[in-house]
């Protein structure tokens, strides 16, 4: 992590607690769509102003679906699910060939993303034992720049990011993000036994 003064060892136990999250959400997800793996990569561990999270998303000017949750709890923080849009649909189409699944694009995804947010925050509690929930899901459907804001006297905040995609066609791919505060991370680490 770049100026946080972080040891490697406090960056690799969150980098763990990150993979750990994800994984739990892509096997929930993996559950969820059916006839398909999910698989994650190695999550990304970087300190940024949000504004400047672009290129995690491939740019300015992408269109992506995103499901922002608040983390409520002993630890507070915020969580994202992002996928492009295109991606957004490609799951969309996926999720509503299982029985009981809305078939439009936000009720859709909104369901899968509480399913994928539980998993997630739950794993991230057992990790540091704390009491931790996603709140209701906030769905956007917009560019990377808006989702991202352009408030860079805005703090400096950690961002734990792991990508996922499925391994059946047509295939769908996305990121899960955990926005931290200097607190939060510190009181992560703190938990973490750092």
């Amino acid at each position: 992590m770049s100026g946080t003064g972080a040891t490697a060892r406090q960056e690799d136990a969150l980098r763990e607690l990150a993979h750990l999250g994800s994984a739990k959400a892509a096997s929930m997800l993996a559950r969820l769509v059916g006839d398909v793996g999910v698989l994650v990569d190695v999550p990304t561990v970087i300190e940024l102003h949000r504004c400047h999270l672009t290129w995690l998303f491939g740019g300015r000017d992408v269109n992506v679906v995103a499901a922002c949750f608040a983390i409520d709890g002993e630890v507070r923080g915020q969580l994202w699910w992002v996928l492009k849009r295109e991606q957004a649909l490609r799951l969309t189409q996926r999720l509503s060939r299982r029985p009981g699944v809305e078939s439009s694009l936000n009720a859709a995804l909104a369901e899968a993303a509480n399913i994928v947010a539980s998993a997630c925050v739950s794993a991230v509690s057992t990790m540091v034992h704390a009491n931790l929930l996603p709140s209701t899901p906030e769905m956007h459907e917009t560019t990377v720049a808006t989702l991202v804001g352009s408030d860079e006297q805005a703090p400096v905040i950690t961002v734990l990011s792991a990508p996922f995609v499925s391994t059946n066609a047509p295939t769908f791919s996305g990121w899960l993000v955990l926005l931290l505060d200097d607190w939060a991370r510190a009181e992560l680490l703190r938990r973490l036994g750092m």
